[in-house]
């Protein structure tokens, strides 16, 4: 029985054995397990618990004027945000911060339940001061905030087409802040700490922390002196005239440089959303219109060149009827013979017409390509039109009389004040220039736009010069009817606007608009105003809705500039 006993003791305490070295083998083999195979993941989940990165946002660089004024710049604002792991009673949680966010508590629930983030969601991005101080009275567990870069806009609603705006996470949407958006926006960096089971920092993590690298600055050809004039001026305009909306540029012809655009009705660029979509588009860039007779100033300079009219014959202009292929064109007052300088001052449809015929078809799309019409002038701006040229080989009989009226083509603005530049400072195309220099952080220049781009010659330099000294003055003494501190030269346009639902214009829809530059001894600005469908009962004529505003601009601009006046240049 004892040995029975013993045999038994032995076998069980062998079994012990067997057990406790199998639970140490597969001890072991865990321990290799966790090291090994699973070692990567664990380490990175006991990062994620006890290690936290905090976002360092660049500051975005600031934008300014051609004279160094600030006019969009970025400040560092509180932002809000909650860790749902750490918060315990989701409703009272949302019952006690709502208030200071300005939200209501179901509102905080639900950004919280359906964040999709197990450990992080934004609750409201760039608060005031105000809620700041609230969210931070409370103290409550699970709420932290972060500062995250606002941009700010000085001029409220000025130059708001151009410099655009920027979304929420501070990226460029639009305008130069779209097209420029790599340079000004940075890089943000990061700062790393050990946290505590509240995920409250308790020591910065210096190897893993990068600092922010802030944007870079832009200067814009842009002055805002003259800006705020043609702001007003357009806004009296349209106001004025009770029309639809209006544009206006003005353009150094010199440079290529854009000192002003502007597009009115406008909006704020602080707070982009809570205007329309139209608003914030740049239509001075963007829209082709029919330009009518404004475009009739480069037509003429290329008939001249072309030979197909000469200074000292004259056209019979049919006493204002002129049948071609079956259309009657009309001018509007009745003329006999005209001088080529008589056809473009009384801006006389039938005139330009014959000299369209002359050219003919071939000539006529050379000449409207040479000044760059149907193809995008390459000025530094997103979504910039080409306007719309048809191939020669779908031009028709009626593009002939057409197209020197103004009709059957479009362009945008932006490119008519370009051709027009080109006709004022002496036959030479120039790419309009918006910025003038790219900036680093600390100042210093990266890229300096400067002296004028020539693309080519359009006219010779003695065509230019009659058109600016003779014809373009007479226009302006044709159809002028104010005082001018400077004496000015242009061309108007009143055009028909298409129907917005089927073929064909529509009833009393204008688009009334005047090119002026001044002085005419040597222009110095070229200035583009464009009145969309002014009330015809007030009136529509370009000569009436756009040329004053014109005049106006020029004035207030050129005494701002301190350019001499010049009284017996008028001729």
């Amino acid at each position: 029985m004892r040995a029975h006993l013993e045999r038994y003791q032995r076998q069980v305490g062998t079994g012990v054995l067997l057990c406790v070295a199998v639970a140490f083998l597969l001890l072991g083999g865990r321990l290799v397990q966790v090291n090994t195979v699973l070692g990567a993941r664990l380490r990175q989940v006991a990062e994620q618990q006890h290690i936290g990165h905090t976002p360092v946002p660049a500051r975005r660089g600031l934008i300014f004027d051609a004279r160094g004024r600030v006019i969009a710049g970025s400040e560092l604002v509180p932002s809000v945000f909650a860790d749902p792991g750490l918060i315990e009673d989701l409703p009272s949680f949302a019952q006690r911060l709502a208030p200071a966010l300005g939200m209501i508590a179901g509102e905080v629930e639900d950004v919280v339940r359906w964040s999709g983030a197990p450990r992080f969601c934004w609750l409201k991005r760039r608060i005031g001061a105000d809620q700041e101080r609230d969210v931070d009275g409370l103290a409550l567990p699970g709420v932290g905030m972060v500062r995250e870069s606002a941009r700010r806009y000085p001029l409220g609603n000025s130059l708001a087409q151009v410099l655009g705006f920027v979304g929420a996470e501070g990226t460029g949407l639009a305008g130069v802040e779209l097209h420029y958006d790599d340079h000004l926006r940075g890089r943000d960096g990061r700062l790393s700490s050990i946290r505590d089971v509240r995920r409250r920092a308790i020591w910065r993590r210096g190897g893993d922390t990068v600092a922010a690298v802030d944007g870079g600055h832009l200067m814009l050809a842009i002055d805002t002196v003259i800006q705020g004039i043609v702001e007003d001026e357009l806004a009296r305009s349209v106001a004025a005239f009770e029309a639809e909306s209006g544009v206006a540029v003005v353009m150094s012809p010199g440079t290529g440089d854009v000192v002003a655009m502007a597009c009115h009705p406008t909006f704020n660029p602080a707070t982009y959303t809570d205007s329309s979509p139209e608003c914030w588009r740049n239509r001075v860039v963007v829209d082709p219109v029919e330009p009518g007779s404004t475009i009739k100033a480069m037509i003429a300079g290329g008939a001249l060149d072309a030979g197909v009219v000469t200074l000292t014959e004259t056209i019979f202009c049919h006493q204002g009827e002129y049948t071609v292929g079956g259309r009657v064109l009309h001018d509007t007052k009745p003329h006999g013979n005209l001088t080529f300088e008589e056809i473009v001052a009384h801006s006389s449809n039938i005139g330009m017409a014959i000299l369209g015929q002359r050219l003919g078809n071939p000539a006529l799309h050379e000449i409207v390509g040479r000044f760059g019409f149907g193809c995008r002038t390459g000025i530094d701006f997103p979504g910039e039109g080409g306007g719309v040229v048809l191939p020669l080989r779908r031009w028709t009989k009626y593009s002939t009389t057409s197209i020197p009226m103004g009709y059957e083509i479009g362009v945008t603005p932006l490119q008519l004040a370009t051709a027009y530049c080109a006709v004022v400072n002496g036959g030479v195309l120039l790419k309009p220039r918006l910025v003038r220099a790219l900036l680093a952080a600390d100042g210093t220049p990266v890229e300096v736009f400067e002296g004028p781009e020539p693309v080519r010659r359009v006219l010779p330099a003695e065509i230019a010069r009659y058109l600016t000294e003779r014809a373009l003055v007479g226009v302006v003494r044709r159809d002028g009817n104010e005082a001018s501190a400077y004496p000015m030269l242009g061309k108007t346009g009143t055009a028909k606007l298409t129907h917005p639902d089927r073929r064909g214009y529509a009833e009393g829809a204008y688009l009334s608009s005047f090119l002026g530059a001044a002085p005419v001894s040597d222009p110095q600005l070229v200035v583009l105003v464009m009145v969309r469908r002014p009330d015809p009962r007030i009136g529509y004529y370009g000569r009436a809705v756009a040329l004053p505003v014109v005049r106006r601009i020029l004035d207030s601009a050129l005494t701002y500039l301190e350019v001499p006046c010049n009284p017996a240049s008028a001729g």
